[in-house]
């Protein structure tokens, strides 16, 4: 259970990170445009659209569902290979994600100019409880479901038996997000600078996403 819930907090970490790489504006930047697209960037992948006025070099319009549907399929697939899980599982699984993502909470708030000529930009986030219960209830409630198909469980492959395990996973963090909870709220302080001095664009570099990512999840249930 631990490496399952796990790697659902490395795939929503790499989507973060995938997303503020994108890059922004290639002018002298305000504190607005700042705050812009550093929500922009964020409901790219939670909500699938974003607020158009921000300028995004990367995505062109119409594009923006398709580019988060892009990303999480692409980090599906290649969980899903590792685990051998069968399609239904996947395509719920990916459900699940997109549903998360969806039910994330954050505030962009203020830019402080940097020495740089860029800004620190602080972000609210209230962290999902995706994985609560899972330490106390996930091996109790897959026994429960083992005795409640035993003759088709012990003759299932080991792939058979990822996608069983993964289902009863799927089954618990939809359980969470119909009723969603979350950590008290944290701030989180990203830079928003130049990252591509030759055609002067700026934005959030990769290792500012990693500091978003950390928190869009909460950790409670995973130890």
């Amino acid at each position: 259970m631990k490496k399952g819930t796990r790697r659902f907090s490395l795939i929503a970490l790499s989507l973060i990170l995938v997303i503020s790489m994108l890059a922004g504006c290639s002018s002298k930047p305000k504190p607005e445009d700042a705050q812009a697209y550093v929500k922009a960037t964020l409901d790219i992948i939670c909500t699938g659209d974003y607020d158009h006025s921000v300028k995004i070099e990367d995505i062109e319009e119409g594009e923006e569902g398709e580019i988060r549907d892009q990303v999480i399929e692409s980090m599906l697939a290649s969980f899903g290979a590792e685990q051998g899980l069968d399609e239904e599982v996947k395509g719920r699984f990916k459900d699940s994600l997109i549903d998360a993502f969806s039910k994330a909470k954050y505030t962009v708030g203020e830019a402080v100019p940097t020495d740089d000529g860029g800004y620190d930009v602080s972000v609210t986030i209230e962290p999902l409880q995706v994985f609560a219960g899972f330490s106390e209830n996930f091996e109790s409630t897959v026994q429960a479901r083992a005795l409640e198909e035993y003759d088709t469980v012990m003759n299932m492959s080991d792939e058979e038996l990822n996608s069983f395990v993964m289902g009863i996973v799927v089954d618990m963090i939809n359980e969470n997000l119909a009723d969603p909870k979350y950590d008290p709220a944290e701030t989180v302080t990203v830079h928003y600078g130049l990252i591509d001095e030759e055609n002067n664009l700026y934005g959030c570099a990769s290792g500012e996403g990693e500091k978003l990512g950390a928190k869009i999840f909460s950790t409670e249930g995973m130890n």
